[in-house]
């Protein structure tokens, strides 16, 4: 998935903090998940050393191998697990009551997003976006996104 974002800052670190264009919000399904509604900047790296500047437009990459890890590490894992933890509680102690079982399946899913927890903050810099190109530079007007 590529997508075109403005260069806000060149980190010591060699990563770059990114600045989201207005354009690139209008076409956006997931909105709603965003996490970058009230700060419109998020990081990204440089791996092939492209030559930018503050203020560059650049053209970001993510592949879509890890837009999908990251889906089911917060969505799919703890659906997938409080079924689980539900039936095993009903399976071990049969005689206790629903209210129960269900609080089995809510800590399951606990366990779930502690576990995608854990991996995103080991995996950070593997989960984030790459540049690829330089699409504009800094006193350029927007580029389109399409």
């Amino acid at each position: 998935m590529y997508s075109v974002s403005q260069v806000k800052e060149i980190l010591k670190d060699g990563s770059v903090r990114m600045g989201c264009l207005a354009s690139a919000c209008q076409g956006c399904h997931a909105s709603m998940f965003c996490n970058n509604k009230d700060d419109n900047e998020f990081v990204a790296l440089n791996p092939s050393k492209v030559e930018i500047e503050e203020g560059d437009y650049v053209e970001l990459y993510m592949p879509p191998g890890r837009t999908i890890l990251s889906t089911v590490l917060v969505f799919a894992l703890p659906l997938a697990l409080f079924p689980i933890g539900y039936l095993v509680c009903k399976a071990a102690l049969p005689a206790q009551n629903e209210i129960i079982h269900a609080l089995a399946g809510f800590g399951a899913m606990a366990l779930a997003f502690g576990i995608s927890s854990i991996i995103t903050i080991r995996h950070k810099r593997r989960l984030m976006p790459s540049i690829t190109r330089i699409v504009g530079k800094g006193g350029d007007s927007e580029p389109s996104t399409k």
